[in-house]
């Protein structure tokens, strides 16, 4: 094997020029694989993690009205929750946690001297986590703190820097309503995110449900709330046993859509992931094509070097090589020079992904410093397929030639 090797590798010596350039186009594939899936790849990180910072297992439900068939809007009623309702949703095996949603949008709040729009939400003390709240400093506020509807709030960073600037914040108070709140937490920066509920949650001011509806609305009932399913999966579940909760308490076909509206957020993240997915897969499919392109035109070259090697193969067979060893020695080149294209072109997408890392960092995407396993298997199988085509028909084309026909090209 070594010496047909050995012999492979100076044909492939002698015709250097013309196999480097009928081997571009597998260079060109390869690189176009490694880099572009290395780029929607730190795309698609980056996509998903500011999908899922309003929170990765979110199901957003509220009340409607109950209609009457054949009667219309003057029998009709609208669905009044009392805090108790939504409450016991929680002792559904379907429901990880739930949090009723107090929303005041745009409410006048002051600190000191300052006075600003900010939008502040009464949420339970497990409405944090749901919604993907982490604290940069302080602490969220306790479910003793919501029984005991405590004016305690949370700033978001932003909110937090309209009121405060740079002063620290902690331990302040903030007036809501002529009502002041201390201050026990500032969150973490969410920064620009792709899927708002309404304000950017870094403008938000999170307090206890329940000091929001004695001081701020002055309202026992509830319109909104959220919960936590155990998967993702699951959120049909949990808001088809939470309608028929809410309908056998409040009288109505748990069918019915306009008495409660419901907003699972993996619906929408599953139609955003499958959209990337889509788009990566066509560029390895397009990747994979350029290869196979690549891949004909060393077929090609190579069919035109047996014709004109016929004299070489006919005296080497006329020696005593066999048509095993001529056909190997046609598809041991073909294969050194599609790997060889295929290696160099890797290398260079995974260089210019190295040098774009910096780069796109800055606007949030981190570009993989390996390659994800859909572009490994992609490439190696690509490129094996290719040294396969690019080499099978030269090398059985050479393997037939004749001894005596080849002896007559002297």
């Amino acid at each position: 094997m070594f010496p047909i090797l050995r012999e492979a590798l100076g044909s492939v010596r002698a015709h250097a020029g013309r196999f480097v350039l009928t081997s571009l186009g597998v260079a060109w594939g390869a690189f176009m694989l490694t880099f572009l899936s290395a780029l929607l790849g730190g795309m698609n990180d980056h996509f998903r993690h500011e999908l899922e910072e309003i929170g990765p297992r979110m199901v957003y439900m509220g009340t409607g009205t109950i209609l009457k068939n054949r009667v219309g809007a003057r029998a009709s009623r609208d669905v009044e929750l009392e805090v108790e309702d939504i409450i016991h949703l929680d002792d559904l095996r379907s429901v990880d946690h739930v949090s009723p949603g107090i929303e005041i949008w745009n409410h006048v709040v002051r600190a000191g001297s300052r006075t600003k729009l900010l939008s502040v939400m009464g949420w339970s003390a497990a409405g944090p986590a749901i919604r993907n709240f982490r604290m940069a400093s302080g602490r969220s506020f306790t479910p003793l703190e919501v029984d005991r509807a405590l004016r305690v709030a949370v700033l978001g960073p932003e909110a937090k820097e309209r009121l405060f600037g740079g002063a620290e914040a902690i331990g302040k108070k903030i007036r809501i309503a002529s009502y002041a709140f201390r201050v026990i937490g500032i969150s973490e920066a969410k920064g620009e995110q792709v899927v708002n509920n309404g304000t950017r949650d870094d403008l938000m001011i999170l307090v206890p449900y329940t000091a929001a509806q004695r001081y701020i609305l002055k309202d026992e009932n509830v319109y909104e709330w959220m919960m936590q399913p155990p998967s993702r999966e699951l959120g049909w579940q949990s808001i088809l046993r939470a309608r028929e909760v809410v309908a056998l308490h409040e009288g109505f076909d748990p069918s019915l859509d306009s008495a409660l509206w419901a907003n699972d957020f993996w619906d929408t993240f599953k139609i955003i992931y499958g959209m990337f997915f889509a788009i990566q897969f066509f560029y390895v499919i397009a990747g994979v094509v350029t290869l196979f392109v690549g891949a004909i035109g060393v077929m090609n070259i190579m069919l035109v070097v047996v014709g004109e090697r016929t004299a070489e193969i006919g005296l080497r067979k006329a020696i005593g090589a066999s048509p095993r060893d001529v056909f190997a020695q046609f598809v041991i080149e073909a294969v050194v020079v599609s790997l060889a294209a295929g290696v160099a072109g890797t290398g260079a997408g995974w260089l210019l992904v190295r040098l774009a890392a910096a780069p796109m960092a800055e606007g949030g995407i981190v570009m993989p410093a390996t390659p994800d396993a859909m572009t490994s298997i992609a490439v190696t199988g690509a490129l094996a397929g290719v040294a396969v085509v690019s080499g099978l028909l030269p090398a059985i084309r050479a393997a037939r030639v004749p001894p005596s026909e080849a002896l007559r090209a002297f």
